[in-house]
This record gives structure tokens, C-alpha cells and sequence, in this order.
């Protein structure tokens, strides 16, 4: 039974992680579709600075034990804050950096802080635990959700009202933006920013509930107690020991492959739908937005997938069955008319098929790696994911996005990397394929 601190403290973290989830909804549509405008540079190559924030945020929760979650938390408001309201106020090329990386930063801590805060005030909770956790989720996804498909609208709504137009005049000028009249084109720019703002102050909010937050010192000092006495040589140790053992090796490769390839595409669904597809913004973000609600739809199928397909084979079943999709989504203009309702279905389907193996794939690193290896091993997975991370997004901005075609083509690239990936997930580790009534 919860204490009645731990619970109001569960349910302050809640609405601050929705409140995340409002701010990086606006982050990964609205913002990177303003940094297209005013630092192509840096939205082309937006998956490096992903990756960047991962390596950052994974040494920040190393100090939990130290200074526990709550000035972390605030960290993760700040850096939001102060990201939407610079590239809006500090307009010059070197502040968009700086700013891309505070923003992913402080999103993606808040992110992976999740799962040992919840933890740390579940432990008198016994099973009940798991309801802490879907609740965090699903309320995460609710809000990224909503402003993915408000980001675009809003969008529409504030450049309409800068330009003098209509709000259906307006939507139809953003299917092709970037050939509109120059002083069109500036008040695109002011209604990104307008919503930018909006984005800032979302932030500012989420400080709120942080601050409520009444932590002690029990809360965390138990990470430092149960630590491991391990000095950082004999942690690499452990690391460089994963690297003889077959299948982790294996499994690295595959996520890998996997990895670099959503660098491709998964940032970027907004931009290519706009301009590439030419759907005005709003109908391109609403589309998007659909697709979030896929991955909470089609998690509630894991169970069952897992039992009757096990977890290799959900794992590979759903890549698989992903494939077609996203050849969907590149060949959109090919549909005339149906194209809208078919790119639509598209990201729905693919965005549901390639979460629903996600608890699937956490169960299978831990059968992969000895038990007491397998601190090492995850932090050697999210080691490698954001150093992927910086490669595909190097790649996009360096090569494949030097032109707009690149954005098609990407999904040409990952669709025929999930194809290797599920080949070495299948002759590779298929002896780990266990369904739920085996494992019984």
C-alpha cells in the first residue's frame, strides 16, 4: 500500500511527464519544421543531436544518488524553457544548436527517468507497480498525441492571422511553402514562432508540479547503497566482456541496423508529408498525431502476439509486416485522391506494428545477456543507441537530405534495413523464441 506522499508524488511526476510529452510534441513537428525555414543544417541532420541528447542525458541520471530526481526534474523544465524561448528571441545560426540540444535533452531525461521514479515509489505497491507505469505512459502518449496534430493547426491558425488570410486560404498556401511570396513566407515564420512560444510557456508549467513534488532523501540514497561497489575499469570490464559473448553481439548488430534506420525517417514524417506529399500542415501534423494513438492501440496486442508467436517471432512478425507500409507512405502521390486516407492508414499501421514488439524486444536483451551482466548490457545498448543515433543523422544531413527526393528515399534505405534486421534477428537468435505459454 502506497503512502499517501509516495502517491502524490507519482501523480506530480504524471503531470509533469504529460506536460513533457505537450512540449516534445511541439518539439518534433513544429520545430523541426521551423529549423527547415531558418537552419537547414541542423533540421537534416536533427537525429545527430537526438543522439547527443541521449549521451548526455544517460551521464546526468548518473547522479540521482547524489542529487535525486527533483533537481533533475527541474533541469529537464529549464532546459525546455530556455530551448523554445532562444530560437524564437536569440535568432543567430550557432544559439539553434544550442538550443536543438537543451530541448532534446531535457525531453529525452525526463523520458528515461520515468521507469526509476516510478520504481523508487512502487516498492510497497507489489504488483500494483505496473498500473503506475501505464498510467505514466499512456497519459505521456495523450499528450504528444494532442500536440502534434495542434502544432500543425496552430501553426496554420497564427500564419493566417500574421498574413491577413483566411484560415482555409492559409492551409492550402502551406502545401507549398516554400514557393510562397517572401513576405508570405515571413509570417509563416512569425506563426511557427507564435507557437513556439506557446511551447515555452508549456514548459514553464511543467515546473509547476515539479516543485510541488516533496522528495527525501530515502527516496533515492538507496540507488548509492545498492549499487554495486564497482570502480569504472571494472565496469568496462564488463562491458568488453559482452563483446565475446555471441548472441549480445548479435543482438547489438540488429539494433544497430534497426536504430540507424529509424534515424531515417521517424523525425522527419511532417517534413516529408508537407513537402514532399504536399499535405498542408495541419492535415500532415493531424496525420502524424493518428499515428501516436496506434502505439497505445496495438500494445494491448503484445500479450497475445508474444503468446502465440513468441518473442523473436514478434519481433520479426511485426518489422516485417511494417515493410509494406512504409513503401505505402513513400509512394503516397502514386494514390491521387485516396492519397491522404492511405498515407494515413499507412502511419497508423506502421507506427502500431513497430512498438507493438517493444516490450517484446525488452525481455529478450534480458534472456540474452547473464544476469549479472545485464547492467552493463543495458547501458551498452543505450550506449550504442545514441551513438547510431549521431551516424544516421550525420548521414541525413551530410548526404541523403542534400536534396528533397532524400526524404523518399529514406524510406526506401529503412525499409530494406528492417528486412536485414529481421533476417539476423531470425538465423541469429531465433533459439530465444519463447511464448508466453512456454515460458509458464
Amino acid at each position: 500500500m502506497l503512502k499517501q506522499r509516495e502517491k502524490r508524488n507519482l501523480i506530480l511526476f504524471i503531470i509533469s511527464y504529460v506536460l513533457n510529452n505537450l512540449v516534445s510534441g511541439i518539439l518534433y513537428d513544429t520545430y523541426v519544421n521551423y529549423l527547415q525555414e531558418v537552419s537547414l543544417s541542423i533540421a537534416t541532420s536533427f537525429w545527430a543531436f537526438y543522439g547527443y541528447a541521449t549521451f548526455i542525458s544517460a551521464l546526468i541520471l548518473l547522479f540521482v544518488p547524489k542529487t535525486g530526481y527533483k533537481k533533475l526534474l527541474i533541469f529537464c523544465s529549464a532546459s525546455c524553457t530556455a530551448a523554445f524561448f532562444g530560437v524564437v528571441f536569440l535568432n543567430w545560426q550557432s544559439m539553434f544548436y544550442v538550443t536543438t540540444l537543451l530541448a532534446l535533452t531535457g525531453i529525452q531525461l525526463h523520458y528515461i527517468m520515468l521507469t526509476p521514479y516510478v520504481a523508487a515509489y512502487t516498492n510497497d505497491a507489489g504488483n500494483k507497480n505496473i498500473n503506475w507505469y501505464t498510467r505514466a505512459y499512456y497519459m505521456g502518449y495523450v499528450g504528444y498525441f494532442l500536440t502534434t496534430y495542434l502544432g500543425g493547426m496552430l501553426t496554420v491558425k497564427m500564419f493566417s492571422l500574421r498574413a491577413g488570410e483566411s484560415y482555409a486560404a492559409a492551409k492550402t498556401m502551406t502545401t507549398y511553402i516554400a514557393d510562397v511570396a517572401p513576405e508570405l513566407k515571413q509570417a509563416y515564420l512569425k506563426g511557427s514562432q507564435d507557437v513556439l512560444i506557446a511551447a515555452g510557456i508549456l514548459a514553464v508549467l511543467s515546473l509547476i508540479p515539479v516543485l510541488l513534488i516533496k522528495e527525501e532523501k530515502q527516496d533515492y540514497i538507496s540507488l548509492a547503497q545498492e549499487a554495486p561497489k564497482q570502480s569504472f575499469l571494472e565496469k568496462m570490464k564488463d562491458m568488453a566482456s559482452l563483446l565475446f559473448h555471441r548472441d549480445a553481439v548479435i543482438y547489438l548488430i540488429y539494433w544497430s541496423i534497426i536504430s540507424f534506420a529509424m534515424g531515417l525517417f521517424t523525425s522527419y514524417y511532417t517534413v516529408f508529408l508537407n513537402r514532399n506529399l504536399h499535405i498542408d500542415r495541419a492535415t500532415s501534423s493531424l496525420l502524424v498525431s493518428i499515428s501516436y494513438a496506434a502505439i497505445v492501440v496495438f500494445m494491448l496486442f503484445t500479450p497475445f502476439a508474444v503468446k502465440k508467436l513468441g518473442t523473436v517471432g514478434t519481433i520479426c512478425f511485426t518489422f516485417l509486416c511494417s515493410i509494406p507500409f512504409m513503401l505505402v507512405i513513400a509512394n503516397g502521390n502514386a494514390f491521387g485522391r485516396a492519397m491522404i486516407p492511405m498515407v494515413g492508414v499507412a502511419l497508423f499501421m506502421r507506427a502500431g506494428l513497430a512498438n507493438l514488439s517493444s516490450p517484446a524486444e525488452s525481455a529478450l536483451t534480458m534472456a540474452i545477456a547473464p544476469k549479472h551482466l545485464r547492467p552493463a548490457y543495458t547501458s551498452m545498448i543505450n550506449f550504442l543507441a545514441g551513438l547510431i543515433s549521431i551516424l544516421s543523422g550525420t548521414f541525413t544531413g551530410k548526404i541523403l537530405f542534400q536534396t528533397q527526393e532524400g526524404y523518399r528515399t529514406a524510406y526506401f534505405i529503412a525499409a530494406a534495413l528492417y528486412l536485414l534486421a529481421a533476417f539476423i534477428m531470425i538465423f541469429g537468435l531465433w533459439k530465444y523464441n519463447r511464448t508466453t505459454e512456454e515460458g509458464s
